[in-house]
């Protein structure tokens, strides 16, 4: 264990406090091959990872506009708030925050960009959970993420791939729900689930770009990467691998929604859609999806809402979700949709 100042080596990893190399390793090689993402910053929330994402892109770029999708969530500070218009309040609208519809990411993205030139604020960042799960979840083609990308890095900024919400596994298909997409981030930020819950959060990026930032000033974690950290977030990463969670999750999760999509044909559903364990069930309004899920609440099944007009059910079940509890709760849904 080593205690430092500085603020990052390469591949190794480190946020002001404690140099754990091994979890900081496991992060590193979990990234898709050829990435280039080998420097992880160890920090404690969600928010602390992607205000350290916006700080990085701001910095290394110049630039102070930012694209985010059009209800998106990245987390409570003072600064992510001006890119989460999720809890923004009536009426507010960031003025270097351009938004960017999930259905829709081709065409929204040089329009975006051209309103934010216009503005003189320039592309700092696009930030996106690409599990769109604030928004609806959406499951645009690999085609409208790369446009992203592309537009994203022609206009100067960087790519953020936001896993917080998502988490480790969820997609079914890889551990990241981008690489799902086949996308290459410059920074990727994850949350809780590192945990399981256990106040541990990461930053991962190249580390050209870091080093770039790391010439201009110096962040500190207290408690970044202190020892229960670092051995929750190993624990995680080993039962996910012993358990085979990531195939248990895109089994479980296609069985699900098969299950789900049989039920909108004789149900008020409109929509079932999703990867993975993260499915979204959309109903008719926001009073018929309260409802539903405050039927389930009370039959001791909990989900949440979602979406810009929160009408739609969200499903985000543990990674060890199986089969007989997927059975449990089509069978409640179809109950509470009467």
């Amino acid at each position: 264990m080593a205690r430092t100042s500085v603020m990052m080596r390469r591949d190794t990893a480190f946020i002001g406090g404690f140099l754990f190399p091994r979890p900081l390793a496991r992060l590193t090689a979990s990234m898709p091959p050829g990435s280039g993402l080998d420097t992880v910053m160890l920090v404690n929330s969600g928010s602390e990872a992607n205000e350290l994402a916006w700080r990085l892109a701001t910095a290394t770029t110049g630039n102070g506009g930012a694209i985010v999708t059009e209800h998106a969530y990245h987390g409570l500070t003072a600064a992510v708030s001006d890119l989460s218009p999720e809890e923004w309040p009536d009426g507010y609208r960031e003025a270097a925050t351009e938004l960017v519809a999930p259905q829709s990411l081709e065409q929204d993205m040089p329009r975006a960009i051209e309103r934010l030139e216009t503005k003189g604020s320039g592309l700092a960042a696009t930030f996106l959970d690409c599990g769109f799960t604030s928004d609806g979840i959406h499951t645009p083609s690999p085609q409208s993420l790369a446009a992203v990308v592309e537009s994203t890095h022609a206009a100067g900024g960087l790519f953020v791939a936001d896993e917080v919400q998502a988490g480790h596994g969820r997609c079914g298909e890889h551990l990241w729900m981008f690489a799902s997409y086949g996308v290459s981030p410059d920074v990727v930020t994850l949350g809780k689930p590192m945990g399981n819950g256990y106040p541990v959060a990461a930053m991962v990026a190249r580390s050209e770009i870091v080093d770039r930032f790391a010439t201009q000033t110096r962040v500190f974690s207290t408690f970044g990467g202190n020892p229960v950290a670092a051995c929750a977030a190993l624990a995680v990463l080993d039962v996910i691998d012993d358990e085979r969670l990531v195939e248990n999750a895109r089994h479980v999760g296609d069985r699900l929604r098969r299950a789900l999509a049989q039920l909108r044909d004789r149900s008020s559903i409109m929509a079932v859609r999703g990867r993975g364990l993260l499915i979204g069930v959309e109903l008719p309004d926001a009073t018929s999806a309260e409802r539903v899920v405050n039927v389930l609440r009370d039959d001791g099944i909990l989900i949440g809402r979602t979406g810009r007009g929160g009408n739609v059910l969200k499903i985000r079940p543990p990674l060890v979700f199986r089969d007989e509890h997927a059975d449990v709760l089509v069978e409640a849904l179809r109950r509470a949709l009467g």
